[in-house]
């Protein structure tokens, strides 16, 4: 018997047999609203499950397309590459302005 438990009547049916054994000792007193509670739970438990499991692969898409746009832009000029060597600053110019963008591109790459 293969049970496909990608669909719910099936997990349900499986689960219905499984808890119906292990019941049977009990089954006169508890066991129909045991296994009504029980089966609302797990439910919910799955339900949870499968949100959180979409909330993440919502976010990790978002962050590959995110660093795919940005990798475009590098590549077609419209961004300068973070890890190209910078020329070093003439004297003269000024080299605080320039270290301070250094650290704010830092702290930007550490968000990515």
């Amino acid at each position: 018997m293969s049970i496909d438990f990608s669909k719910k009547e099936q997990r349900e049916g499986y689960l219905q047999n499984k808890l119906d054994d292990l019941l049977d000792g009990i089954n006169a007193s508890y066991g129909q609203s045991l296994l009504d509670e029980l089966m609302i739970r797990l439910e919910a438990t799955i339900d949870d499950f499968n949100k959180e499991v979409d909330d993440l692969m919502d976010s990790l898409k978002k962050s590959s397309d995110e660093k795919e746009k940005l990798l475009q832009q590098i590549k077609s000029g419209e961004i300068e590459d973070p890890n190209e060597d910078k020329p070093q600053p003439v004297d003269g110019e000024d080299s605080d302005e320039k270290q301070e963008l250094s650290e704010w591109e830092k702290r930007l790459e550490g968000i990515s």
